[in-house]
C-alpha cells in the first residue's frame, strides 16, 4: 500500500525504487541503541557508496 500511496502523489517508480524499507544494517540489533547503530550505519554506507565524502564535498 506504501507504494500504491506514493505513486497516488506523483511519484515515480524510479524514485520508489531506491527507498530502503526497512531501513538499517542487518547487524541483528535488539536494543534501541543497536537499532540506531544500524540506520546510521546504513545512512553512512550509501553517504560512502555514492561518493561524497568530505574530500569530495571539499572540491
Amino acid at each position: 500500500t506504501r507504494v500504491e500511496r506514493l505513486l497516488a502523489m506523483g511519484a515515480t517508480a524510479d524514485q520508489i525504487a531506491r527507498i530502503h524499507a526497512p531501513i538499517g544494517l542487518d547487524i541483528g540489533a535488539a536494543s534501541p541503541a543497536e537499532i540506531a547503530v544500524a540506520i546510521l550505519a546504513q545512512a553512512i554506507q550509501a553517504f560512502r557508496l555514492r561518493g561524497l565524502d568530505s574530500k569530495d564535498a571539499a572540491a
